[in-house]
């Protein structure tokens, strides 16, 4: 029958199905398959109405703006912004411990935030709606033993991830560490059920190579793990599931998609609960535009399945993009340190009123949730 039906007919089904499903329908006919790898389609129709079609608006959902001070060495600026407008919701201060704040935001979860102190290893929960103060955790069992308290040098690495484990209601923040000479990172996990840290029996080997940066999906956090050395380069996706407790390693698309790049940067980000990636080329600034791939996992966890959903064109002055606004929109950081939202469309550019020092920005879609208020033992 499908052979029968006017392309546009199967363009205009195509592009409601989940992403997932089209995958598998491209087995159907060649016809199908060619539809579904155009890049044009994906693009004009998988954009439209099934990646980044907005979702239904929680009552209480947020966009948090965190990076570091301009003008006041060592100081953190934030703003919360209304998710719907990002007009300004409130300036809440953080009351930071006497160290000096080098703080990054870990992940929003269910009302929570996770902070992690970079320089002295500490982390921290924090809760906006129902206080200013940061609930500091207690140190990790390898921070105690070994006394590591430079975490990114070349005797000690100390990551964080932070999630929710719906099957057990419970808070849980994992961290690799390396607490000895070995190859191998470690890993410890603390439950805010339960208030206390253990070791956790590794499932895959995770060499102490150089993690770029991280990202958060439901129940799932991820780190982009980056080694060089001299011609070799591996690069992968370390997963983490708080569900049950175990780590994988997810490989990026084949490398022939990216030797026409040459050097480039990649960025692992979060999208409409899919896994997403910015493929950004080295800046050539004979050029008055550069080009950013944006890649999506369609089956978590199955390589195969990466999809370039469309390449846009930024102009030379927007730098980083830092992840996806409700209509597909980018937040994107100029080269005059400001904030902006990028209509990949339109093209067009809206300045957001904040700026920061350069490489600090982060962007955090920080919702409240009942999980919060389920039983005492889960407020922090």
């Amino acid at each position: 029958m499908a052979s029968y039906l006017p392309e546009e007919v199967v363009v205009k089904i195509l592009s409601r199905l989940p992403p997932k499903c089209l995958i598998r329908f491209k087995s159907v006919s060649k016809r199908w398959r060619a539809l579904i790898g155009n890049p044009d389609f994906l693009s004009k129709n998988l954009l439209n109405h099934s990646i980044l079609t907005p979702n239904p608006s929680h009552p209480l959902r947020l966009i948090l703006f965190f990076a570091d001070d301009i003008s006041k060495s060592g100081k953190r600026i934030h703003s919360f912004r209304y998710y719907d407008s990002l007009c300004c919701a409130s300036q809440t201060p953080l009351n930071f411990p006497p160290a000096p704040p080098h703080f990054d935001i870990v992940a929003s979860c269910n009302g929570l935030l996770c902070l992690w102190d970079v320089m002295l290893s500490n982390i921290y929960l924090w809760n906006p709606a129902t206080s200013s103060d940061l609930e500091a955790l207690p140190a990790a069992p390898s921070r105690c033993h070994t006394g590591l308290r430079v975490p990114n040098d070349d005797f000690g690495f100390h990551y964080v991830g932070f999630g929710f484990d719906s099957g057990s209601n419970d808070f849980k923040v994992v961290t690799l560490v390396d607490a000895d000479v070995g190859r191998w990172l470690k890993a410890e996990i603390y439950s805010l059920r339960s208030g206390s840290w253990r070791l956790l029996d590794m499932s895959v080997n995770i060499e102490k190579h150089l993690i770029l940066q991280s990202a958060a999906l439901d129940g799932i956090f991820l780190w982009y793990d980056y080694y060089t050395y001299k011609d070799y380069v591996d690069d992968r996706i370390v997963a983490f599931d708080f569900s049950n407790e175990e780590f994988r390693i997810m490989l990026f698309p084949d490398a022939r998609f990216f030797r026409a790049y040459g050097e480039c940067t990649r960025t692992v980000t979060e999208l409409k609960g899919s896994l997403a990636m910015f493929v950004c080329p080295p800046d050539h600034f004979q050029k008055k535009m550069m080009y950013l791939d944006i890649w999506v996992m369609l089956e978590f966890g199955v390589r195969e399945s990466w999809t370039r959903l469309l390449s846009i064109r930024l102009p030379l002055h927007l730098k980083s993009p830092l992840g996806f606004w409700k209509n597909g929109e980018l937040f994107v950081v100029n080269s005059e340190r400001q904030l902006v939202l990028f209509d990949i469309l339109a093209q067009t550019e809206t300045n957001l009123q904040f700026e920061g020092s350069r490489n600090t920005f982060q962007v955090v879609d920080y919702k409240l949730s009942s999980v919060l208020n389920n039983g005492g033992e889960d407020n922090p």
